[in-house]
C-alpha cells in the first residue's frame, strides 16, 4: 500500500511546484508602497481623507494590479469595471488608485534608493 502512495505523492507534488512557478512567474513588476489616503465620499457631496504611513508590495501583471495579495482589474475586458488606476509621472508609476463603493484607496509608491543601492 505504501509503495502505491509514495509515486501518487511525488506526482501530485510535482504538479503542485509547476503551478506554483506559474503563478510565482506571470511576468509583473514590483513596487513597493509606503503611505496611503483613503478617501469616502460623504453624503453631503464633502470628501472625508485619513493618511497613513503603510507598507505593502504591488505587482502590476497586464491588466491586473495585486496589492499585497488582492487583485484589482486596471485594464478590464469589455465586461469587466474598472477596479484601479495606474498614476504616473515623468519619473514613472507615482501610485495605485484602488475605486471601492463608498470612495478610494490610493497607494503611494516608495521612491527613496535602498541603502545597498547606494
Amino acid at each position: 500500500m505504501e509503495t502505491i502512495i509514495r509515486p501518487i505523492l511525488l506526482v501530485v507534488a510535482g504538479i503542485l511546484a509547476v503551478i506554483l512557478y506559474r503563478m510565482l512567474s506571470r511576468g509583473g513588476k514590483t513596487y513597493s508602497y509606503d503611505r496611503t489616503q483613503y478617501i469616502s465620499f460623504l453624503s453631503d457631496g464633502s470628501e472625508h481623507v485619513i493618511q497613513e504611513q503603510a507598507s505593502g508590495s504591488i505587482i502590476i501583471t497586464g491588466k491586473t494590479v495585486m496589492i499585497d495579495g488582492l487583485e484589482y482589474i486596471y485594464k478590464p475586458a469589455d465586461n469587466e469595471p474598472v477596479q484601479a488606476i495606474l498614476d504616473f509621472d515623468e519619473s514613472g508609476l507615482r501610485s495605485v488608485k484602488v475605486l471601492l463603493v463608498d470612495g478610494e484607496k490610493q497607494y503611494f509608491i516608495n521612491r527613496t534608493p535602498s541603502p545597498q543601492a547606494a
